[in-house]
Order: C-alpha cells, then sequence, then structure tokens
C-alpha cells in the first residue's frame, strides 16, 4: 500500500466508525441506566482492563493480541448497532458473528489481514488470548453494573443472576475478578441451570 492510500483509508475508517462513541450500551440503556457508556467508552475500558492483566502476568499471553483484540472487537457496532446478548442468544448469535465478520472485514479493508484475523480469533474464542479477552469483556460488563448500581441506576438484578455474563472461557484470573466482583458487591456467582 502506498502512504497516499494508507492515509485515505485512515480517514475512511475513522469516519466510519466515528458513532461508536454516540451508541450506547444497550443491555444497559433497556434496564434504566439513564446514561449507559458508549461503545467506544466500553472498548476503552476493556483495553484498560485487559493492559493491566497483560503486564501482572508477562509472557503467559500474547499482549499485542490480547490488546489488538481489546480494542478491535466492537468495531463492527459502528455499523451493526449494539445488540444486546439475551437477544442474540435465544434467536441469531451465528448469523450476528458472520454479519459482524463481515463488516469488520470491510471497515478494515486495505489494512493488514491480520485484523480480520484476529477479530476472528476472538468471535471463536479459538486461542488463549481470545479466551482472555472474551472473559475480560464480561468482566468489564459486570464492573459496569456493579458501579452503576452504586449510582442507583437501572434495574440490573438480571445481569446478576444470569451465568453467562460470568462466563471465564477457563481463565483463572477472570474467574477471580468475577469471584472479586461478587463479593465487593455481596453476590454469589450464579450457578448455570
Amino acid at each position: 500500500m502506498n502512504m497516499d492510500d494508507f492515509y485515505s483509508k485512515v480517514l475512511h475508517l475513522f469516519r466510519e466508525i466515528h458513532p461508536l462513541d454516540r451508541i450506547p450500551r444497550a443491555g444497559f440503556l433497556l434496564r434504566g441506566v439513564s446514561i449507559p457508556e458508549s461503545v467506544s467508552a466500553h472498548s476503552h475500558f476493556l483495553s484498560l482492563l485487559a493492559l493491566l492483566v497483560v503486564d501482572s502476568f508477562p509472557n503467559k499471553w500474547d499482549s499485542q493480541k490480547v490488546l489488538t483484540m481489546a480494542i478491535i472487537h466492537d468495531l463492527a457496532e459502528a455499523k451493526m448497532m449494539d445488540v444486546p446478548m439475551p437477544i442474540t442468544q435465544k434467536y441469531f448469535s451465528v448469523e450476528k458473528m458472520q454479519a459482524e465478520q463481515a463488516v469488520f472485514d470491510k471497515l478494515m479493508e486495505g489494512f493488514s489481514q491480520k485484523y480480520s484475523d484476529i477479530h476472528r480469533e476472538f468471535h471463536e474464542a479459538s486461542s488463549p488470548e481470545a479466551k482472555l479477552v472474551r472473559g475480560l469483556d464480561k468482566v468489564q460488563m459486570m464492573l459496569k453494573v456493579l458501579n452503576y448500581e452504586r449510582e442507583h441506576q437501572g434495574d440490573l438484578i438480571e445481569f446478576w443472576e444470569n451465568p453467562k455474563n460470568f462466563n471465564d472461557y477457563g481463565m483463572e484470573i477472570t474467574r477471580k475478578l468475577f469471584e472479586t466482583i461478587c463479593e465487593c458487591a455481596g453476590k454469589k456467582l450464579p450457578q448455570d441451570k
């Protein structure tokens, strides 16, 4: 790719993902949080959480891959919006994943193929890094639930009751973070039914 092409592709990408800071996390909005975090804020907080984890456990994961996944995992929502998890899991999770990958591939056209590969790896949870980031994605969500409840925002009890919100993907660090969050909230980890 020549550099002029690179510059124009960067401008195009950022024009396409511009709405992410105004797209609210729908699950919180639907449960009465008046000003929920945006998709951009979520990705920022997840990236910070991932950074803290990989720095605290050096050489355990490919830190560049972990951070790349955390940063790019929700870029497709600039076009698809944020669809709440219970709806997607019940009606169209495979189709949503395929659509998100197609949208992501289109957004990243002209950039390195590694981004599409890493995005697919994240969705498939096909590596230790993907399992870590998938689990941390849930941890970040539950940290927001904890903080929204401290602010008396929304009716968020169903977040605590859904075992899928505490999927640790077999990662001990993620499990321990969930245990700490629940302990702080005075809740128990829900069990699969």
